[in-house]
């Protein structure tokens, strides 16, 4: 007995599949559900440094480790897209004091750094903000105000914080401020200020 079927060579087979995204519409997640893992990057910082070189990780590894001193501990590592590296601390103390006693530098090349946030993309983070403290000089009596320094943050760049200790006695030679500034864009010396329709 003969089968009257003709066997379809398996080039021709593969020839006929095709992938396409909306045949079935894609994978929607309603829920993360309990299993999907929430700690792997926790406590992680992402950190691009602000050069067009290329950084020797294993001496920037040892620099910073050495400088920020974790209590816990800490685990650096190079990611696949160039100049993007992961640091995962172990306590949220030793993070925050990075992120808050900043701005660090390796081989004189300033390091962005920011938090890694859920749902977040490697490939999508455009590091180019530097958080930096900056120095106000020569303020006129009277404008030595929280709303002052605001403002004045906000012209430089993106105002964070103040110092705490900026109203504490009688006189400063200056005050403190913590902004976030674009490393695109040139940075802002000095300012006038005058009240609005005053001097």
């Amino acid at each position: 007995m003969t089968s009257s079927s003709k066997k379809i060579p398996i080039e021709e087979e593969y020839a006929n599949l095709s992938i396409n995204d909306e045949d079935e519409g894609g994978l929607i997640l309603e829920e993360a559900g309990e299993d999907v893992p929430t700690t792997e990057f926790d406590l992680c910082l992402v950190g691009s440094f602000v050069t067009t070189r290329k950084i020797n990780f294993v001496a920037m590894q040892d620099t910073l480790s050495a400088i920020w001193r974790p209590v816990k501990g800490i685990y650096m590592e190079e990611t696949v897209i160039p100049n993007l590296f992961l640091f995962k601390f172990f306590h949220e103390l030793d993070m925050q004091r990075v992120l808050d006693d900043g701005p660090w530098t390796f081989n004189n090349q300033a390091l962005m750094v920011k938090r890694l946030e859920m749902g977040e993309q490697l490939a999508d983070i455009k590091l180019k903000e530097l958080y930096m403290w900056i120095q106000v000089y020569d303020l006129p009596v009277g404008f030595n105000s929280e709303f002052i320094l605001k403002s004045i943050g906000n012209y430089v760049g993106i105002f964070l914080q103040t110092d705490p200790k900026n109203f504490q006695g009688i006189w400063k030679n200056f005050l403190r401020i913590k902004v976030a500034v674009d490393v695109y864009k040139p940075l802002k010396s000095q300012m006038r200020i005058k009240r609005a329709g005053g001097e």
